[in-house]
């Protein structure tokens, strides 16, 4: 393991840029969801249900258009894949003070359509940047820079409404997002090789159908278990803190789980071989059951740390296995289907993992989503044991 390998993956042309852009263009799109949230309650005062409709359209939006803006990005390129994006969003985000609340349900559904793809375009062009043996590096550091954006975002949206009003927030959230379309637009990075463009005969329907395989779906089924595993904690730890009466330091926790989330990341990029993603996600759903036992802040911010570490890596190895195994012709619509499948996790784990809060506390939580990841993790590994072991010779 050497922590060399990041200073030697900045230098390699183009790949800092992407980075730098990558992570200021994820800021609003994390933003966009409390933002959302904060509007519909404080500006058009309606109910917590009633924003989590809003946000529930916004998921389902963007779990429907990831596959098709990949799709676009494999067929067409970053900018000519972009222009729906930034057409929309220049339309959708003027129009929000013109309408009521259920003016705004097609409105959030349009703006997840039509979401910016900045996670599908920054690993497709990594994929091509970064030499295959420095790609577990790159994933892992853009995982890594896509979490401190995920704490970044909340926070400044948060002030905004504060310092502004909702209103003004979630239009400058929507002007951000256009500015980041344009950022990509402008920086138009590859996402194919030479060698891949100047191919002949890889867009006929067997190759269309040849890229999905049960290993990728796998692949896909553990990218959503993460998503429960992060959800049990991310839940859990609130339930966990408002049962002791001790919400007040929900920071300490957070920022125990989120820094050991950072450090797993960089320790896992420093790494001279794969891990499989099945591997990672089964420790992580292991390690999240026992933040159960906590019984006060300090025992549930160390509990929390386990589990942190194995975050980032369970993100960024699921990613680098799809890159390996899928074609540069079809790795934009993988890459998509890997995010609808982020998407649907998360929006299946929370309102399971909150009925079993509600019911059993947050230990419930914790056991809960922790034991859907291992079973995820264990179906997978079975799975995989009756497909080739060229997986294996290719990423190790």
């Amino acid at each position: 393991m050497r922590l060399g390998v990041y200073q030697d993956l900045l230098q390699i042309p183009r790949v800092g840029v992407l980075f730098v852009a990558a992570f200021f263009s994820r800021i609003p799109m994390m933003a966009l969801p409390l933002v959302f949230t904060l509007y519909v309650v404080e500006g058009l005062d309606r109910s917590y249900a009633e924003a989590g409709l809003i946000a529930a359209c916004e998921t389902i939006g963007a779990a429907i258009g990831s596959p098709w803006r990949g799709r676009l990005i494999d067929r067409f390129g970053v900018r000519r894949a972009l222009i729906p994006s930034l057409v929309a969003v220049l339309l959708l985000y003027p129009l929000v003070p013109f309408v009521d609340f259920w003016g705004l349900v097609p409105v959030a559904f349009l703006a997840g359509v039509f979401l910016i793809p900045v996670q599908t375009i920054a690993r497709l062009a990594l994929g091509v940047l970064v030499p295959v043996e420095q790609l577990r590096t790159a994933f892992a550091a853009d995982t890594v820079a896509g979490e401190a954006a995920f704490i970044i975002g909340p926070a400044i949206g948060g002030v905004l409404v504060v310092q502004a009003s909702p209103m003004v927030a979630l239009l400058l959230v929507g002007a951000c997002t256009v500015l980041a379309g344009l950022i990509f637009f402008s920086l138009n990075p590859p996402t194919r090789s030479d060698a891949a463009r100047t191919a002949s005969g890889v867009d006929d329907d067997e190759a269309r159908r040849a890229w999905m395989s049960p290993t990728i779906g796998y692949l896909f089924a553990l990218s959503a278990g993460t998503m429960f595993a992060l959800m049990a904690t991310d839940l859990g730890i609130i339930a966990a803190l408002r049962e002791t009466e001790a919400i007040a330091m929900v920071g300490i926790v957070y920022f125990s789980w989120g820094a050991a989330s950072l450090l797993g990341g960089l320790l896992y990029g420093a790494q001279n071989r794969s891990i499989r993603p099945t591997y990672l996600l089964l420790a992580m759903g292991l390690l999240t059951i026992p933040m159960a036992l906590a019984d006060s802040v300090l025992v549930l911010a160390i509990t929390s740390i386990p589990a942190g570490l194995l975050c980032a890596p369970s993100l960024a190895a699921a990613t680098e296995w799809i890159t390996h195994l899928v074609d540069e012709h079809h790795r934009g619509v993988a890459m998509g289907w890997q995010g609808t499948a982020f998407t649907i996790g998360g929006a299946s784990a929370a309102p399971l993992i909150g009925w079993c809060i509600d019911h059993f506390g947050a230990a419930g939580g914790f056991v809960l989503g922790g034991g859907i990841a291992v079973a995820i993790a264990l179906t997978a590994l079975i799975g995989q044991r009756f497909g080739s072991s060229e997986v294996v010779r290719t990423l190790n």
